[in-house]
């Protein structure tokens, strides 16, 4: 077992700090990104800007970044993680509570994936601080990945250089590679009923809302199985309250690492909109698209092998795993580069008290430099 590499935690947790101090949901990315990459710049590396930001309308695009290294015959490998968070955290203030980092509960820390980024800048300034001899490394960092994994969707696959990568984007524990992930359907629902004086003539109308309703109490959601999940995430609909609603919208999802069991689910939640739209005597609209599709990695691929190598040489419990969350790994892996998903120090996600503790960060840090040793002289 090798000895972790030591670790400047200040200068770590000051650039998580710096990272989660910016507000920077999707498409807003611009501020944490441009701290990244003269970080970047000053290690050596050759950094720009692709051109995802305006394809999305965005304000900044993913951010590439290249080092050649000192190993010719080392494969090249790619680290990434992404800058914008699941809502905007403006006037955030991080809050302290010993090895704990949170957010004073107005909004998310964004943790998720800040906490992905900084150990990967601190990795950076150690490998070149200490002279560390290594392979091609590159850097993709994306925008928009909250959104369905936007920014890494409108990545142009000419620009991954690496032959594997690690993307810093799950929970913990730090050791663990997520091997498999789900494919995600999302889809809009329009019913259209009849609009109606709510006091006057109620039985003239048809509450498109109750339709929804029904169709959602005859639904199986949540947790389907291990394989499957399902959600209805968002319903709008009405404009006054002495109006039976003529309309309503819905945004749901699907996801399973099993394809049989996702197209089951999908069509399920869509026959009971039909079926009671049908009985109310209304229409109903469906449009579904497909967010990303599922990967699973063979247990001999070697960004796992590498991966679980690196994990266990500094003292780290390697642990494969599969996930219900999608990730820009999903992206890459269908690009055709393999690509895992490390567990990371985030916690609560996407919620007002998610957390990090910073000796989280410090061993993704030494997991991500390990990770580059351990690379630098495999042959395969």
């Amino acid at each position: 077992m090798a000895q972790p590499v030591a670790v400047n935690q200040d200068r770590l947790v000051q650039t998580f700090l710096d990272l989660v101090r910016q507000n920077t949901p999707p498409r807003s990315e611009r501020a944490a990104s441009e701290i990244g990459r003269q970080i970047l710049v000053d290690l050596g590396f050759d950094c720009f800007y692709d051109d995802a930001g305006e394809k999305v309308g965005g304000n900044v695009g993913n951010l590439i970044a290249f080092k050649k290294g000192s190993l010719p015959d080392a494969p090249a490998i790619f680290f990434s993680a992404h800058f914008d968070t699941v809502e905007p955290t403006p006037g955030l203030e991080p809050v302290f509570e010993g090895d704990v980092i949170k957010s004073s509960g107005e909004t998310i820390l964004g943790a998720d994936d800040k906490s992905g980024l900084a150990p990967i800048f601190e990795a950076m300034r150690i490998l070149d601080e200490q002279k560390i001899p290594h392979g091609d490394i590159q850097l993709l960092l994306t925008i928009c990945e909250e959104i369905g994994l936007v920014g890494a969707k409108h990545l142009d696959p000419a620009n991954i250089k690496a032959k594997f990568g690690y993307v810093l984007d799950a929970g913990p524990p730090v050791g663990s590679l997520v091997y498999s992930a789900p494919t995600q359907d999302i889809f809009d629902v329009w019913i259209q009923g009849k609009p109606a004086h709510a006091g006057a003539q109620p039985e003239d109308g048809v509450s498109a809302i109750l339709v929804a309703a029904r169709a959602i109490a005859r639904m199986k959601l949540g947790r389907i199985d291990p394989e499957t999940t399902a959600n209805v995430g968002i319903i709008t609909g009405g404009t006054a309250t002495n109006i039976i609603p003529a309309a309503c919208h819905l945004k749901c999802e699907a996801r399973s690492r099993s394809g049989p069991k996702l197209e089951a689910q999908r069509e399920h939640m869509m026959a009971c909109f039909r079926e009671e739209a049908a009985a109310a005597g209304v229409t109903v609209e469906i449009k579904n698209e497909n967010a990303y599709v599922s990967y699973e990695l063979g247990m001999d691929d070697p960004v796992l092998t590498i991966g679980m190598a690196a994990a266990e040489r500094i003292g780290l419990e390697p642990l494969l795993r599969v996930t219900g969350g999608g990730a820009d790994a999903n992206i890459f892996n269908t690009a055709g580069v393999p690509t895992t998903v490390l567990g990371c120090g985030m916690m609560n996600i996407h919620r007002h008290d998610e957390y990090v503790r910073i000796s989280d960060m410090v061993k993704s840090t030494q997991l991500v430099v390990s990770i580059v040793e351990t690379a630098a002289f495999w042959r395969g």
